[in-house]
């Protein structure tokens, strides 16, 4: 079967043409809805390059972006998926920067080394400075603690719903409203 006599393949884009040829020759049925959607593609495309998308400003601050990655995650847990999980080193950069320097989890850190001292365990070395590797364990445990009640937590006690603050929409992914996952 023949490709319909409308079909001229130099009118085809480059992109499309290695599929247009295969379609007109083994399906020569779905040809004209094949072509309809190039010529789609192409106008949106022409559109996309007459009116480029506003590029989005960063989030203004580490607490914003902070609250982005709680968002992903409360958005994550309202459908059913596991929250994403940051990288521990990552997270309790935002945290310590979120909170100006005076992260929870360097306190929460240094209150469980002051108790842990106050009951024997042995937590620094013979220099008087905590041992890298408990320092490690407990910070990256006290940071999925503190992320864990942030997105889980929050996510569980708020019934499914979030806010989202309307200077963080656009980052959102959605252009109406300031709440999610379920009603007010």
């Amino acid at each position: 079967m023949n490709a319909p006599s409308a079909y001229d393949p130099a009118t085809v884009p480059a992109w499309a043409r290695e599929s247009t040829t295969r379609i007109a020759r083994e399906q020569p049925e779905s040809l004209p809805h094949w072509l309809e959607h190039v010529a789609e593609v192409e106008t949106a495309k022409q559109r996309t390059a007459a009116y480029p998308p506003a590029r989005l400003v960063p989030p203004q601050g580490p607490r914003d972006f902070l609250h982005l990655l709680a968002i992903q995650a409360w958005r994550a847990l309202a459908s059913g998926q596991p929250a994403p999980a940051p990288d521990p080193m990552f997270l309790e950069q935002e945290i310590s920067d979120a909170f100006g320097g005076n992260s929870p989890v360097d306190q929460l850190c240094d209150d469980w080394l002051n108790a842990a001292r106050e009951r024997g365990i042995t937590v620094d070395d013979q220099d008087g400075e905590v041992l890298p590797d408990v320092l490690e364990t407990i910070s990256r445990v006290i940071t999925a603690a503190f992320w864990s009640g942030l997105t889980t937590g929050h996510h569980a006690i708020a019934g499914s719903r979030y806010f989202i603050p309307r200077k963080l929409m656009p980052y959102c992914g959605s252009a109406a409203g300031g709440w999610g996952g379920g009603s007010r």
